[in-house]
């Protein structure tokens, strides 16, 4: 692209040879080509007019199907970030070029999310991809990246997805980091935590509860229930009464959003007097109180990430709150952070050759700007795609919001026990 650039300005100092008007001197000529044949050397600003190809980035997410919820807000979100980097004057290292969002629906579907995820690889040049969000999803499409040699950025959680894979970058906390942060909360409301799981039988709900059955022991909390149930379902109650016959003083429930909701409606039917720590997934997105209402205060959950983490995040949750009427949920959020990482990747690369800008991720060390916005503050990806430094939060619903109240360096809120 530098190349072509350079190009355009010497070709219009050589063919404005053609048009001198002949009261102009052979030493005024030779003066402008030669301040053209410099600029282009040296590669100064474009001529008026000219504008950089813009840069092709893949976004893959369910808009439709049972994870529409989630995936239209990140849509929203990936707008908004574009919108950020190109208003602040696009990729500088290759002469201002516009991120050029190109979406795709993946339907909530893993057979879609395949073909989608080759569709758009196959159909457009692209740099890089961010999405699913679902783990189920993003490991079908982070196959078809990996093979396309396609840089693909997740906020999805399950660890597999740093399993034999070089294409694929996860920015922030995983499954298993999320179940010692819900173990160690469980101690924040009892000294002696009796935990009751109960999970989807998806890559999200098993790679979870697992995590949480491996570190209970050491965490010193018991695991007095361990019980999957079929993502979907239409009926919580047998699933509860068996919460209820398992003596457990806390509930974690690895959900997406329906499931949750039935499961927290269905606690407070049956008198059930048990906290609740719902984990990730539906339960830190603006719909769950929507549908629960004040059922979900004082509520525990875990998160990659929250609106209230720093002053970047706080910002761009105020515009984003404009748009949509709503606030900036973990993975919309954290969609916004990965948009800003494939931008100084891409501004660090000089190419938006998608190899190059695969070496350039894994090279990111940012610790301050949008591309930090996460918990902890930095980013820097190691050998496995895991960035080093994430770890999650743990947020509770307060007073209709999702407040970060552990660990004490990103506690935002004191904590409410009810």
């Amino acid at each position: 692209m530098t190349r072509d650039r350079q190009q355009s300005v010497v070709d219009i100092g050589i063919g404005a040879d053609r048009v001198l008007s002949k009261r102009q001197s052979r030493r005024k000529f030779l003066m402008k080509a030669g301040s053209a044949l410099a600029a282009g050397a040296f590669g100064a600003v474009p001529l008026r007019g000219w504008a950089a190809d813009p840069i092709n980035i893949g976004a893959l997410y369910p808009t439709t199907g049972s994870m529409a919820q989630i995936g239209v807000g990140c849509v929203a979100a990936a707008k908004l970030a574009a919108e950020m980097v190109n208003d602040a004057g696009g990729i500088k290292a290759l002469g201002g070029a516009k991120l050029n969002l190109i979406i795709s629906d993946v339907q909530s579907d893993t057979t879609v999310t395949r073909t989608e995820t080759d569709r758009l690889i196959t159909g457009n040049k692209l740099s890089a991809i961010h999405g699913c969000f679902a783990s189920a999803l993003t490991l079908i499409a982070s196959e078809v990246a990996e093979r396309a040699k396609v840089p693909l950025l997740t906020g999805s959680s399950s660890d597999q997805l740093n399993k034999g894979r070089s294409y694929t970058f996860t920015p922030f906390a995983r499954a298993s980091q999320f179940a010692q942060a819900q173990l160690r909360m469980s101690r924040l409301v009892s000294d002696k935590p009796k935990v009751a799981v109960i999970f989807e039988n998806t890559a999200f709900g098993t790679s979870t509860s697992n995590g949480l059955r491996e570190q209970a022991a050491a965490e010193g909390v018991e695991i007095v229930l361990f019980e999957p149930y079929s993502a979907g379902f239409t009926d919580a109650s047998p699933l509860i009464n068996k919460v209820k016959s398992s003596g457990a003083n806390a509930l974690f429930s690895v959900s997406y959003l329906n499931d949750l909701i039935l499961i927290v409606r269905t606690v407070k039917q049956v008198g059930l007097d048990v906290a609740i720590n719902g984990g990730s997934g539906g339960f830190v997105i603006p719909d769950f109180y929507k549908n629960v209402g004040k059922l979900a205060e004082g509520l525990q959950g875990v998160a990659h990430w929250n609106h209230d983490m720093d002053a970047n995040a706080e910002k761009v949750n105020v515009e984003y709150k404009k748009r949509t009427g709503e606030f900036l949920f973990e993975y919309a959020g954290g969609l916004v952070a990965q948009t800003f990482m494939i931008a100084d990747a891409l501004e660090r690369a000089g190419s938006p050759d998608p190899q190059k800008v695969r070496d350039a991720i894994s090279s990111l060390d940012v610790s301050s700007g949008y591309a930090a916005m996460c918990p902890g503050g930095r980013v820097k990806f190691g050998p496995d795609g895991k960035n080093i430094y994430g770890h999650p939060v743990g947020v509770q619903w307060q007073n209709g919001d999702l407040a970060s109240v552990f660990p004490n360096e990103d506690k935002r809120a004191p904590l409410i026990k009810s």
